[in-house]
């Protein structure tokens, strides 16, 4: 039996998020081909992966945006059903981060795309490698077409007649649906167009809106849409209960120059 002989790089690429160059960055692969390209939107891969591999247990929200799109640009470009992905990123500490990407295809056709970490959640650690059996921080995610949807934002998993009009608007945004996506404006200007709204429920719905321009690659409105969140902040920074979304502005600031 031959012996599979893993091809280790040190990324220095091109990137379809910019120009990317980190030397903290290694992958490991069977097959570098180019031919295993996800055809997953921009948008959904820098969404969910920058939050569930960089900011969500704590794992690296130090990473630089060069760092962040050195991973997601190998991830996209090198994963298929037949290849997976093995990712070492450097970092302070006694051990690196290490990320094992897979596609997982069902009997039903179904696709999955799996990120397994050596993260324990248990011990609040990094183990020495990555232990599949034991308790240690995963995600997965359904694929359709161009979209990428996290499990618990499927449409299967929540009650859409239950929902307040932004929240309805972001389930939109994040489904599965395909043809959910025309639905997002309109949903997001029920809210907005109410003179009763809290300033926490005008700040989320416009953080919304400009994920939404940030879908739609309306670059005009992405600017107009930041600023307008920067003075909202700022005009409501005495504000204790809206931290939450002033860090997931922040991470949609960082998204944004990861598709510039």
């Amino acid at each position: 039996m031959n012996r599979k002989t893993f091809i280790l790089l040190t990324l220095t690429i091109f990137t379809s998020f910019g120009y990317s160059q980190s030397e903290k960055i290694k992958i490991r692969t069977n097959h570098l081909n180019e031919g295993n390209y996800l055809k997953i939107d921009d948008f959904y891969l820098t969404h969910y992966l920058y939050i569930d591999l960089f900011l969500r247990e704590n794992l690296f929200p130090e990473a630089s945006p060069q760092d962040v799109s050195a991973v997601l640009k190998a991830i996209k470009k090198y994963v298929s059903v037949e290849n997976k992905l093995d990712i070492e990123i450097e970092k302070p500490g006694k051990r690196n981060y290490l990320i094992r990407m897979a596609i997982l295809k069902k009997d039903d056709g179904t696709e999955l795309l799996i990120a397994f970490t050596n993260w324990s959640v248990k011990k609040r650690m990094f183990e020495k490698e990555i232990k599949l059996e034991n308790n240690s921080y995963a995600r997965w995610y359904f694929l359709n077409e161009n979209k990428m949807t996290y499990r618990k934002d499927m449409s299967n998993q929540n009650d859409y007649s239950n929902m307040t009009d932004s929240d309805l608007a972001n389930a939109f945004l994040f489904d599965e649906q395909l043809d959910n996506d025309i639905k997002i404006q309109s949903t997001i200007n029920k809210t907005l167009n109410n003179n009763d709204i809290s300033v926490s429920e005008n700040i989320k719905t416009n953080l919304i809106l400009l994920k939404y321009h940030l879908f739609k690659r309306d670059t005009e409105n992405i600017s107009k849409q930041t600023e307008y969140l920067n003075t909202l902040f700022k005009n409501n920074e005495s504000k204790h209960n809206l931290r939450g979304l002033k860090m997931a502005f922040d991470a949609t600031k960082f998204q944004i120059e990861l598709m510039k």
